[in-house]
């Protein structure tokens, strides 16, 4: 900053530092070194001199007199004494046997630290001593002193110096941020054009399906294919159908032998209501039934419903109901031929798929259409996937320029004018 006004005073702005990304990291490298040669200097012209302190302010602490307590005249004070030297001596002692470092940094912090344990041992029991040892603790007071000034001597350069390696540090990671926002922005553009040229294959490999699925549909076989599908989509609906009738038939039935069966229950008969429940069961199930044992398990059923219609414990209800109960055989016939044309048409079914697997153009088709439902699955995330990755070319560019806006204030500071960066390129594909 004063250079800087320095320069205004001079009717001139202070030239622009253009320095290239390619450049920042020795610029890093350099600023940093230039710090730690300051840190270095500085630490040289007073490091004999807080060595020498420490070492004298050693000396003084193995020359005290302990003996000397002895002449206290009053007994309270030399009792204080005894007990506060031994643990001055050792809070003093603790304290300067602490190591100082070669690195600048680690000796101003020890440095910083040996005076905090004094100057603490002093406020401590030092306080209970003056008057018992004036000489000796004036003499350790002078070599603290000297401690302290020699560390507030270095402490404000240390303080600047350690503020302009947080900027310089500052410097580096927003590099890294841009490199890192760059290199992903290369990324993106190569996924971008990968999945560019894999839309151009897949939709080239389609259209090839898609020619060979419009000339397997025009052949002689396929035309076979389709009428044996249709034929078997005409059985599953006759069959659907014998389904669908054969519950109605039952359903009235059911009903009539449920209420049957509950009378017979409070008839205590319990042959009738077993038939009757046996006969339920059967209708109740699913087709086909056992042909052979529709007429052993419904007749007995039905001939107790009807005996409980004669003797008036069932009435019907409908017209439905009533012939029923008038032709009780006719719903046995009709179950069995239920039966027995839900087998043949299931049989039908099951032979024209049969014979539909055995055919080439079938299973090619079906292959076909396989293919081509998975490139048109693969167009569509290939698609989705390069508008995420469109979408996140924006967020890079805004990482790249505020890292760059953020690496020109900091060299600005620390340079102390304005700053040009080259070798920028554009991000986002």
């Amino acid at each position: 900053m004063f250079k800087f006004l320095k320069g205004l005073a001079k009717g001139g702005e202070p030239s622009s530092l253009v320095i290239s990304l390619d450049e920042l990291p020795a610029w890093i490298a350099g600023e940093e070194g230039k710090v730690r040669e300051e840190l270095a200097g500085l630490v040289a012209t007073h490091r004999p001199r807080v060595i020498e302190a420490v070492n004298t302010t050693k000396e003084v602490l193995a020359r005290f007199d302990r003996a000397g307590m002895e002449e206290v005249s009053h007994q309270k004070l030399a009792g204080v004494t005894e007990k506060s030297l031994p643990l001055f001596l050792k809070a003093m002692g603790t304290s300067l046997s602490r190591d100082l470092p070669g690195d600048p940094e680690g000796f101003y912090s020890a440095t910083a630290e040996i005076l905090k344990g004094c100057l603490s041992a002093f406020r401590g029991q030092g306080r209970y001593l003056s008057s018992r040892f004036p000489v000796e603790m004036k003499t350790l007071r002078i070599g603290v002193d000297t401690i302290g000034r020699e560390a507030n001597a270095m402490t404000p350069v240390f303080a600047g110096t350690r503020k302009r390696l947080r900027a310089i540090g500052e410097v580096r990671a927003a590099l890294g941020d841009y490199t890192d926002a760059k290199n992903r922005a290369a990324q993106g553009e190569e996924e971008v054009r990968a999945l560019g040229n894999e839309v151009v294959a897949s939709r080239e490999a389609l259209e090839s399906v898609r020619r060979e699925i419009d000339v397997l549909g025009k052949g002689e076989e396929c035309r076979a294919v389709r009428e044996e599908l249709a034929r078997i989509r005409r059985l599953e609906e006759e069959l659907a159908g014998v389904e669908r009738l054969s519950h109605a038939t039952a359903a009235t039935a059911i009903h009539l032998l449920k209420k049957g069966e509950k009378v017979a229950s409070r008839k205590r008969d319990r042959d009738a209501a077993r038939s009757l429940r046996e006969a339920t069961g059967l209708l109740e199930g699913e087709l086909p039934f056992p042909e052979e044992r529709v007429p052993l398990i419904l007749t007995p059923g039905l001939a107790a419903l009807t005996a409980l219609a004669a003797s008036g414990d069932v009435a019907p209800k409908n017209r439905e109901e009533t012939e029923l109960l008038e032709e009780p055989g006719r719903i046995v016939e009709q179950v069995t031929g239920f039966s027995l044309r839900f087998r043949e048409l299931s049989a039908g079914i099951a032979s024209g798929r049969d014979s539909l697997s055995s055919r080439p153009a079938l299973a090619r088709s079906r292959d076909l259409g396989k293919q081509a439902g998975d490139l048109e699955n693969r167009i569509i995330r290939a698609g989705e996937r390069t508008e995420q990755v469109k979408a996140g070319a924006g967020e890079l560019t805004g990482r790249m320029q505020a890292s760059l806006a953020e690496i020109r204030e900091k060299v600005g500071l620390l340079s102390g004018r304005p700053v040009t960066i080259t070798g920028v390129e554009p991000a986002g594909p």
